[in-house]
């Protein structure tokens, strides 16, 4: 049973339990008509002067009375039709009104029905309470003065009134479980399309962060694909436009780099635009795989042949181990030494990069890339995405990131997690290490070096997590 409070709340809720025009119609017309074949029965005892008893005689003003009983039924009749707005004052009104109306006592009942669908038994009890009053006054005053009963001793009275009330307690009970049962199942559907309207918000959540996280991803394939490749053309592009006394044949090599850099920035757009096309339609197909581990040589060759000083250290069983490597971790690793040497690039162009490969099932894949810090009078420009990048990436990958200044260097570590055949993490996976040094990045003007920037993922949530990142999205 709710709370008193709660019933005022629903009863002020403009949107609770609304009719439709023809509901609020048909129950009028329906109290109308009861009220009315009630009223016309009165009319005929008393037009005939019958008598239910010995001894019963209609008073001359009983005419005047059923007048008064047929304009204050009225009055219920159109009072009544605003028991929703006001059910408490509309159901006293009219269970007043029926104290001399018999008209308005089919009105009474549709009232205290309406005070009985919101299932608060105080109101219920005070209308009941008040119409057994009423009922009494009209039996024992209105009815002897209409000649509907006698009033001679031996008539019964008692007798009929224990019918009278009997009677009227069994119909207020029938209107009372009529309208708390109207209220529960009012009540169930309400819960139905709360359930539904909450549903419907929560799948509305999904979906926007569903996109989220798909703008994300798309974001940091975007960035690590052109931005290497856009550097690289920059890069060029400022030797063209600062060294006009270059030889021909060095302005040829530049102009070239800058045509063959625009070109493959433009393949591996398409080829990330294929992959995610790939997850949204299964029949779609790739235009060319994702570099993975074994491309990291060819990327350094790349670099190497376009001016950037680069070392590659690895063992190389390593190579040969990486069938067993899965594809998304390639991926991811490939992803951190290109957006690595790309920031190098920007931040400490001509100092020697050195890459360092390592690991191997049931150990993790590790990364090192180092290069000397150096100072920068027009480094390029930087979005602030490059380390942050490579951390969420690592984070959805299971793996741990590192990067910060360590000594005269600045060093990004990373671990990936390469399961073993019976996919088991090894408790002794190394952990980059923390040092104390200052905050730092690859040269003293360096917007994407930043703070040290660190993340570490526990074992239990690899699995879960990779699979979003990479095949779940």
């Amino acid at each position: 049973m709710p709370p008193a409070s709660s019933t005022a709340a629903e009863v002020n809720h403009p949107d609770l339990d609304r009719l439709p025009a023809w509901g609020h119609a048909w129950r009028l017309v329906f109290v109308w008509c009861a009220g009315a074949l009630v009223w016309l029965f009165s009319a005929a005892i008393v037009a005939n002067a019958w008598g239910l008893a010995e001894g019963a005689q209609p008073s001359p003003s009983a005419p005047a009375l059923l007048f008064v009983d047929f304009v204050v039924g009225q009055i219920a009749v159109v009072a009544v039709a605003f028991r929703r707005r006001w059910p408490m004052t509309i159901a006293l009104v009219t269970a007043l009104l029926s104290g001399i109306s018999m008209f308005a006592s089919a009105a009474a009942l549709l009232a205290l029905t309406s005070v009985a669908t919101r299932r608060h038994l105080p109101s219920i009890l005070l209308v009941s309470g008040v119409g057994c009053a009423v009922s009494l006054f009209y039996e024992t005053v209105m009815t002897p003065v209409l000649g509907l009963r006698g009033t001679a001793p031996d008539s019964g009275l008692l007798v009929d009134l224990a019918i009278s009330f009997g009677f009227i307690g069994l119909v207020y009970l029938v209107a009372v479980l009529l309208g708390w049962n109207t209220g529960s199942r009012r009540e169930l559907v309400r819960s139905w399309r709360t359930q539904a309207r909450t549903a419907t918000s929560e799948q509305a959540a999904r979906v926007a962060q569903a996109r989220l996280a798909e703008r994300a991803r798309i974001a940091r394939e975007m960035h690590d694909v052109l931005a290497h490749r856009l550097s690289l053309v920059a890069m060029h592009a400022g030797v063209l436009a600062h060294r006009a006394d270059l030889p021909e044949e060095d302005r040829r090599a530049a102009a070239e780099v800058v045509r063959s850099g625009a070109h493959q920035a433009l393949e591996e757009l398409r080829e990330v635009l294929g992959v995610l096309r790939e997850d949204g339609d299964p029949e779609r197909t790739v235009e060319a795989p994702q570099p993975g581990l074994s491309a990291i040589p060819s990327l350094v060759a790349e670099l190497t042949s376009s001016g950037q000083d680069v070392t590659l250290t690895a063992d190389p069983a390593l190579w040969a181990r990486s069938v067993s490597l899965p594809a998304s971790t390639g991926r991811h690793a490939y992803r951190v030494v290109q957006e690595s040497l790309t920031n190098a690039r920007k931040h400490a162009p001509g100092v020697t990069c050195a890459v360092t490969l390592g690991g191997g099932p049931g150990h993790g894949l590790t990364l090192e890339i180092s290069n000397p810090l150096t100072r920068v009078r027009d480094a390029l420009p930087s979005g602030g995405r490059g380390l942050p990048g490579m951390a969420e990436r690592v984070a959805l990958a299971g793996g741990r990131f590192d990067a910060r200044v360590r000594g005269a260097a600045f060093i990004v570590r990373v671990w990936l997690p390469w399961p073993s055949r019976q996919h088991d993490a090894p408790e002794d996976a190394p952990v980059p290490a923390r040092e104390n040094g200052p905050a730092g990045g690859h040269g003293a003007q360096q917007p994407d070096a930043g703070p040290v920037v660190s993340t570490t993922t526990s074992e239990a949530e690899t699995t879960s997590r990779a699979d979003r990142a990479e095949g779940g999205r």
